[in-house]
């Protein structure tokens, strides 16, 4: 019932194996593809035993992976709508992409909203079709993997509803969820229907069969429970209704939301940051349901006794109860390997996993 699944972050990869992050790597994807293949080596001869790839952080499922996996447009996805609606991309060597702008910063009617389908005919979008029939043409080897996906699973990824209004338009949308909520709504309505539409699109130009949705609803915490429920839980209903089973991510403690959280529709894995009950989830959900589990930042970095690791994966397993859990974090540049390495290590000392790689 036990699992783990770790990856490297790219300030990781830029630190100790000297790998850039240039535009390239983002809209080549052959370029990316090697590039990859370089830093999996990388990565398998650092964590020989364990379950560590080079993977987006908690969004890729390691079973799902191949080596003759293509990904194109692998942005996150709300950098995606920002940019389609004037946003502009900003490249960082050594860390994760972003955007600059916030396009929908001083919107002040919903009559300002472009057309959900006019997304499709925008340059990002008609570059990415074009790569992926690139990749058809000249690479059939190749399984392409297409954007808001990760690998083959079928699990579409989005940005949760009020984590990508606040990538649109700034702190504007926490104000004006109180004095304008029709048009906070309308936003979060327009969101909805642009990653339906944009994930049907690109996996059926991918020949991906859509078999559930991760909704990566970072900023939820940001909100207090009766803003959650009215304006996110109805979207992820729709997105749940419309695409499928839902893993629902949310940043940090997040114990204030999670009676809300258990009421969405075809629910199926809360994904929380570290802080929040696992006790509660359990008291909530009950034991058979799927909890996914980031450790607290604050037990990896470096000067922080091993311990202290311990001592969090004793709370963490009682509180679970036996439960269905997977613990998953992303290293990052000042972590303390071995405090990270020590959670594998004591979770097969106690029989509950066999450290193994998967690719």
């Amino acid at each position: 019932m036990i699992k783990i699944e770790a990856s490297v972050s790219k300030g990781w990869l830029h630190k100790h194996g000297g790998f850039n992050f240039t535009e390239q790597y983002y809209n080549d994807p052959v370029f990316r593809w090697e590039q990859d293949h370089k830093i999996n080596d990388l990565v398998r001869k650092k964590f020989p035993r364990f379950a560590i790839y080079n993977m987006e952080a908690n969004l890729v499922q390691a079973k799902y992976v191949k080596e003759n996996h293509v990904l194109i447009g692998a942005i996150q996805p709300n950098m995606i709508l920002a940019t389609v609606l004037g946003a502009h991309f900003l490249f960082q060597e050594d860390k994760d992409s972003d955007v600059l702008g916030r396009p929908l910063e001083n919107i002040t009617s919903k009559g300002e909203l472009p057309v959900v389908e006019a997304v499709l005919d925008h340059p990002l979008i008609k570059d990415m079709d074009g790569q992926m029939q690139m990749i058809s043409d000249r690479y059939p080897e190749y399984k392409i993997i297409p954007p808001f996906f990760w690998d083959e699973s079928g699990r579409a990824t989005i940005h949760g509803i009020i984590t990508t209004s606040l990538k649109l338009t700034g702190d504007h949308i926490m104000v004006m969820m109180m004095t304008d909520p029709d048009l906070a709504h309308a936003i979060h309505q327009w969101i909805t229907d642009a990653y339906i539409l944009l994930i049907r699109h690109f996996a059926a130009l991918g020949k991906l069969t859509i078999s559930s949705v991760h909704v990566g609803e970072c900023a939820g915490t940001m909100i207090p429970s009766p803003l959650y429920e009215e304006f996110v839980i109805p979207y992820i209903n729709r997105l749940g209704d419309t695409l499928g089973p839902v893993r629902l991510h949310s940043c940090g403690i997040s114990d204030h939301l999670i009676p809300a959280v258990s009421r969405i529709e075809n629910l199926k894995i809360i994904d929380t940051g570290s802080g929040t009950s696992i006790r509660l989830i359990r008291e909530i959900m009950g034991n058979d349901f799927e909890i996914n589990l980031a450790p607290p930042l604050e037990i990896l970095r470096e000067g922080v006794a091993e311990s202290e690791v311990l001592r969090w994966l004793d709370k963490t397993l009682a509180e679970n109860q036996g439960g269905p859990l997977q613990i998953a974090y992303h290293i990052e540049p000042d972590y303390k390997l071995q405090n990270c390495l020590i959670i594998h290590e004591e979770l097969e000392r106690r029989g509950l996993i066999t450290n193994k790689r998967l690719y």
